[in-house]
């Protein structure tokens, strides 16, 4: 199968896993804005955010060098998975013995509230399930992490409706539902993998250690300055207007979230292309094709969501929640680039320049963290809305000049600087809706499809075609 093939194939796999999990949260939003008010929902919203940004901190980012090293055929996944494991158990530990300090500042007992252990839970089973996915992906059993994925939604959509409604158990039916969609999926794939077989602690490698530490700590941070960047408004509105206006800014983020099942499926497909594939010779046409697919996919689907962002949130939410699609359009601006220089990392993550990750994030996260400090006081959730997206466009622009040293991708400007210019358009037509608004923004959403569908299918055609050559090796 050659990489082009092999890349279609591991989307559609990875799709059906993340398109389940995604959909899940999507759907999900509909029940919980119509049985939680808007501060149960934001105060559960934030109590999961906060224990994701901890996630990569327990694990020692370990999740990370589990893929990149399993995908060498070299490497023992017996070793790879008891490392993980180590790493896991040492991180959670630490983070035990000093939650109660933690809990102390009132940055964190806000976001937490009453429900500190149960996020302590969450962030166990979280933290194991992401280790078991990730072998089950180095071992190059998609078709199983897909049934994964699909397992998990059913499990966590069933619970949901049995905890909250079936039990009263408001709010923090949320997140034992998730809990337990983890912990069944986490089991799963330890049992259909016999995972027990990669378990001794005899085989514990502290060379191979030091050298995956080496890989993953500084993605560790990178993780953190994302978490920072991506989460960090909401603790910054929870703290600052409360619950409820947190509530509002979840609810409208589930519709950009629609963008991030696309780049995130295509992602963690596209990895496992770019490590196991071709040689450095061929990758600068491989990765400059892919990426005009990409980029026209989610511009395509970008537009949409800004069409169609307000009917669907008129029926999509209870009617409290309705008022949050004006912040839809700034939040899918963030989402853009935020996939986008996904895509770049894919760079750091072959070349093994985890460092650069590390730093390119940092410097989103220290800006993120300005913006929102100086924008939410006086823009308030409009204002976050702002601070994400520019974070995200610095961090773009900053990756596009420091991976073509590495490798020398085209990024299509031309296309890439008029896409973001029909977007613009749209956003200032829907935000203003001036006389016939409706109509002039169906207009330029069809601009913006019909700009990117002919490249869009061209690009198509040339990496499907069998009698395309292959780039040279």
């Amino acid at each position: 199968m050659n990489k082009y093939k092999r890349l279609v194939s591991n989307t559609i796999l990875t799709a059906i896993n993340q398109f389940s999990s995604k959909l899940l949260g999507i759907l999900m939003t509909a029940y919980y804005t119509r049985q939680l008010t808007t501060g149960e929902f934001g105060l559960m919203d934030t109590v999961q955010t906060t224990g994701q940004f901890f996630i990569p901190l327990v694990l020692l980012g370990i999740q990370n060098a589990v893929v990149r090293f399993g995908l060498e055929s070299r490497r023992s996944h017996h070793k790879i998975y008891t490392n993980g494991l180590v790493a896991l158990g040492s991180g959670y530990l630490i983070l035990l013995i000093i939650w109660p300090i933690l809990s102390q500042f009132d940055f964190i007992a806000t976001s937490v509230g009453p429900y500190g252990a149960l996020m302590l839970v969450f962030l166990l089973t979280s933290c194991f399930n992401t280790l078991n996915c990730q072998l089950t992906r180095a071992q190059g059993n998609l078709r199983l992490y897909a049934i994964d994925g699909i397992l998990n939604s059913a499990v966590t959509l069933v619970c949901t409706v049995f905890y909250i409604s079936g039990l009263g158990l408001r709010p923090e039916g949320m997140l034992l539902a998730v809990i337990t969609g983890d912990f069944i999926s986490a089991m799963f794939l330890f049992f259909a993998l016999r995972m027990w077989r990669f378990v001794s602690f005899r085989s514990f490698d502290k060379e191979l250690m030091v050298r995956m530490l080496r890989f993953s700590l500084p993605l560790v941070s990178a993780s953190i300055c994302w978490s920072i960047t991506n989460t960090s408004d909401k603790l910054f509105i929870t703290n600052i207007l409360g619950p409820e206006a947190t509530g509002l800014m979840s609810a409208c983020y589930r519709l950009p979230t629609l963008l991030s099942i696309v780049a995130t499926m295509f992602t963690e497909a596209w990895q496992i292309s770019a490590f196991t594939d071709g040689s450095k010779a061929g990758r600068e046409a491989f990765f400059s094709r892919v990426f005009g697919i990409y980029q026209g996919i989610m511009f395509m689907a970008a537009a949409g969501i800004i069409w169609l962002c307000q009917p669907i949130m008129r029926v999509y939410v209870g009617k409290e929640f309705f008022s949050a699609w004006e912040f839809v359009p700034l939040f899918t601006f963030a989402t853009i680039f935020s996939s986008l220089s996904n895509f770049q990392n894919s760079i750091y993550m072959l070349e093994m320049k985890s460092g650069l990750s590390l730093l390119t994030m940092a410097v989103g996260a220290v800006l993120n963290l300005i913006l929102n400090a100086a924008l939410i006081p006086s823009y308030g959730i409009q204002g976050a809305a702002i601070a994400t997206a520019a974070s995200y466009f610095v961090i773009f622009l900053i990756r596009a000049f420091s991976t073509r040293r590495l490798l020398r991708m085209s990024y299509r400007p031309v296309s890439l600087a008029i896409n973001v210019a029909l977007l613009c358009i749209q956003s200032i037509i829907l935000l203003m809706q001036k006389e016939n608004w409706a109509f002039w923004l169906t207009i330029a959403t069809y601009v913006t499809l019909l700009f990117n569908l002919k490249s869009f299918v061209d690009t198509v055609t040339v990496l499907l075609s069998r009698r395309k050559k292959r780039a040279k090796s």
